[in-house]
């Protein structure tokens, strides 16, 4: 229990940007905030490490990690298949309830006035319900890992501008009545489309970050 609340708190500082890219995580004043000795955290550590959130050197500390423009890219497009098959098998088990569900959602994402974080949150909703109707356990277990990175790299702000909200938007829509339509091929094809479309978007903003900074060094 101790190494998962370290694992949380270290976490949401570093999705929420708390902690930025290259910052030095100081394991002392972590376990003494959480009130715990050095070795949950250092726990912790290793294992957000293995996901791609943190470095750890030996001999000289552990960083957040500078997100690399061709990880980000990989592991965004490993996400957009495990939520297309997610989406196949999702096809076949919604219930109307879901389907009642997932459709006011979709009315309260096509608010123009809502802000990037609102319609962010509405966004994870939708997609959260058509994965979990899936019954794939160990699929998105890991999905949700891809999805805690997708928002450590990820903007709401640059992922959900008026134009790219339209088209996700569309997409959404199309997805929800293939799935009502119980055609599971059509809503598995564009859910990888779409989740493709974020994958491409994140990793150019970061092989943009990349040029910036050789440039710059």
């Amino acid at each position: 229990m101790k190494i998962e609340k370290a694992y949380r708190y270290i976490k949401r500082l570093i999705i929420e940007g708390i902690l930025e890219p290259d910052t030095a995580i100081n394991v002392n004043e972590i376990a003494e905030t959480l009130k715990m000795s050095r070795t949950p955290v250092h726990k912790a550590l290793s294992k957000l490490e293995q996901e791609g959130f943190l470095s750890i050197v030996p001999q000289v500390g552990v960083y957040v990690k500078r997100p690399d423009p061709e990880e980000v890219l990989e592991r965004l497009l490993v996400c957009a298949n495990l939520d297309a098959l997610m989406t196949e098998q999702a096809a076949l088990l919604l219930t109307q309830e879901e389907f009642t569900y997932m459709e006011s959602i979709l009315e309260r994402m096509d608010q123009p006035e809502l802000s990037a974080d609102e319609y962010d949150s509405l966004n994870i909703d939708f997609h959260r319900t058509i994965y979990e109707a899936s019954k794939l356990t160990f699929t998105f277990n890991l999905a949700k890992q891809l999805w805690d990175y997708l928002n450590f790299v990820g903007n709401p702000e640059d992922l959900f501008t008026s134009d790219r909200r339209q088209q996700s938007q569309t997409e959404h829509w199309m997805i929800f009545y293939y799935l009502k339509e119980n055609d599971s091929k059509s809503a598995k094809n564009l859910m990888e489309k779409h989740m493709r479309r974020v994958a491409k978007l994140v990793g150019e903003k970061y092989q943009g970050i990349e040029l910036k900074r050789r440039i710059l060094s």
